[in-house]
């Protein structure tokens, strides 16, 4: 099961955040802790990296864009919000989340300035982020109900609308009140509140002023903070990634190349080198095929010398023999076959046996063999007696020169 390493920012202390480690169904494994990022050393090894943003800098709201497709809503995004930001648009930098159903685009807007020095710190600690959200996407979007993250420095809100919004905590009441003057329907909404154990309690007791007009209201004290909260959420339903165009992940193989170049150009050349003999072996096969072929057919020419197109050798062969009437349609390949016979028993005769003569007609093949001695034109004739579908007989064995020549008769059983 993979883990992730969920990192804060403080929005009051650039250089000092929080992490925590949970897992990917959001349950905590570490305890929460502090410090300065280029302090989270090994606690980064082998998970993936969060960062939750100050919210009080992401501007979160939601756009009708009428094109479609991320590149495409991305680059008209900033000309349709012009008129609805103070700041310079060139000057800020644009991320979307998944189109709600009235065909609203979520959109979460941060000057460029945060997302350099953020990236820059990171790179610093020599952290790799998979996403950067804002800490108000911790906060749970439940249908029908609102959901508070009450903190002493700040709260972030989510209507049960699931819209988002940040405001300072002594203000909060106010907040709500507004938001319930503005709430449509007829039936009261839900609310949940996650408080920090050191908000006011008096700040608790103005939320349970609240309880009248609402259909219930759920006050949970963090005993460990706020931020395995936020972890659990954004590890499971994640919220608008900030690293999109300009800030989007680059591929990690730019970085890894120079320790990989020498195995991959000596990877390269075991490529070549392999392809070249291979293309060589081929080359010389084919070379050989065709010398083959030109035996065969000087060969068969020499055999029949009025031959003149020769499509098929071995077709070819067949067709001359059956004109011939030296072969039946039913022992077509006799001769083929008897050649492929005789010249396995003679390899097995030994190295001094050899084929001096052969005449072949009306399916009788006759042989003129040299051997050593009898009993190898013996052996000779009982292998070729041996063959399915022949027969071999001895008809003479003749002295000559210190060596026997022989004379065998061959044609098919049953003849």
């Amino acid at each position: 099961m993979s883990e992730h390493l969920v990192i804060r920012l403080h929005s009051a202390d650039a250089d000092h955040a929080s992490w925590v480690v949970v897992d990917e169904s959001g349950a905590q494994i570490t305890t929460p802790v502090s410090g300065v990022p280029s302090s989270v050393g090994d606690a980064a090894r082998n998970r993936r990296v969060v960062l939750l943003a100050p919210a009080d800098v992401v501007l979160r709201t939601a756009a009708d864009i009428p094109v479609r497709g991320q590149a495409k809503i991305l680059q008209a995004l900033p000309f349709a919000m012009e008129e609805q930001l103070a700041d310079d648009i060139d000057d800020l930098h644009f991320a979307i989340g998944r189109r709600d159903d009235d065909a609203a685009v979520p959109v979460a807007a941060v000057r460029r300035e945060h997302m350099d020095a953020w990236t820059e710190m990171l790179r610093e600690a020599q952290l790799e982020p998979v996403a950067i959200y804002s800490e108000c996407d911790g906060v749970d979007s439940i249908p029908g109900t609102a959901v508070l993250l009450l903190e002493t420095t700040q709260a972030c809100f989510r209507n049960d609308r699931g819209e988002l919004s940040v405001a300072d905590p002594d203000n909060i009441a106010t907040l709500l009140r507004l938001w319930l003057s503005n709430h449509d329907g007829d039936v009261q909404p839900h609310l949940i509140v996650y408080a920090d154990q050191a908000v006011s309690e008096a700040t608790l007791v103005e939320l349970e002023g609240l309880r009248p007009d609402l259909q219930s209201l759920d006050i949970k004290i963090l005993a460990d903070g706020a931020l395995p909260r936020l972890a659990a959420q954004v590890t499971v339903n994640g919220g608008i990634n900030l690293m999109q165009g300009d800030y989007v992940k680059r591929s990690d193989l730019a970085r890894y190349w120079p320790a990989w170049r020498v195995a991959a150009a000596l990877l390269l050349g075991l490529g070549v080198a392999a392809a070249g003999a291979t293309l060589a072996e081929i080359w010389h096969l084919d070379r050989r095929a065709a010398q083959l072929q030109t035996a065969i057919e000087q060969a068969f020419r020499y055999t029949f010398p009025g031959a003149r197109e020769i499509r098929g050798t071995r077709a070819e062969l067949q067709s001359r023999l059956r004109a011939l009437g030296q072969a039946s349609d039913s022992e077509p390949s006799f001769f083929l076959d008897a050649l492929q016979v005789v010249s396995r028993a003679i390899l097995q005769g030994g190295s001094n046996s050899r084929l001096e003569g052969l005449d072949y007609r009306s399916g009788v093949m006759e042989l003129r063999v040299r051997v050593p001695n009898v009993e190898t034109l013996d052996r000779i004739e009982k292998v070729i007696d041996g063959a399915e579908g022949m027969q071999a007989e001895i008809q003479s064995a003749n002295a000559d020169d210190g060596e026997v020549l022989g004379r065998l008769r061959l044609e098919v059983s049953g003849a």
